[in-house]
């Protein structure tokens, strides 16, 4: 299976491109998978949506730890399962 490379240095982007980069960074505007998802956690076949949901109530109670996003208060998660006939689609924030 070919899967994506990460860029490296001397790749070449459009400044939009870029700047998507950074805003999905981590620390940027608006962080997409700060734990590395499941590239980064591995797949826990049938227990996606669950990992998910721990990750979410992590970030929110600020109990990432290393992954942590700093003043998280909401964190969306959506979970496309099987063969895409099942998907499910959370809102997690403290009460």
């Amino acid at each position: 299976m070919n899967r994506p490379r990460p860029p490296s240095s001397n790749d070449q982007r459009t400044p939009g491109q870029q700047q998507l980069r950074q805003q999905r960074a981590p620390d940027g505007k608006l962080p997409i998978n700060p734990s590395g998802g499941l590239i980064g956690l591995g797949h826990p076949v049938g227990a996606t949506g669950v990992r998910m949901m721990l990750d979410a109530h992590a970030q929110v109670t600020g109990q990432a730890g290393a992954c942590q996003v700093e003043g998280a208060r909401r964190a969306g998660i959506l979970n496309i399962g099987g063969s895409t006939t099942t998907i499910a689609s959370f809102v997690v924030s403290q009460a």
